[in-house]
């Protein structure tokens, strides 16, 4: 699975988890359902910006984090 993959995947799961709809989601943020519908699966871009946003719909913050390639030294 990809990165944006894995991530939308976390976000359906957080939406499921939070119990509410794509729907109720997309209002909160002022897009279309089928927008909403669409980031989640792929047929949209789904940015880091939205992304944030749609899990702060949830109550949650995403956090993104870099670390070194396992070996990588500095």
């Amino acid at each position: 699975m990809t990165l944006q993959g894995s991530l939308r995947a976390l976000l359906a799961d957080e939406l499921r988890a939070a119990g509410v709809s794509q729907a109720e989601v997309a209002r909160t943020l002022g897009i279309t359902a089928k927008h909403m519908s669409q980031m989640l699966t792929g047929k949209a871009p789904l940015s880091l910006a939205w992304a944030d946003e749609i899990a702060a719909a949830c109550g949650r913050e995403l956090l993104v984090a870099s670390r070194p390639s396992s070996g990588e030294s500095r």
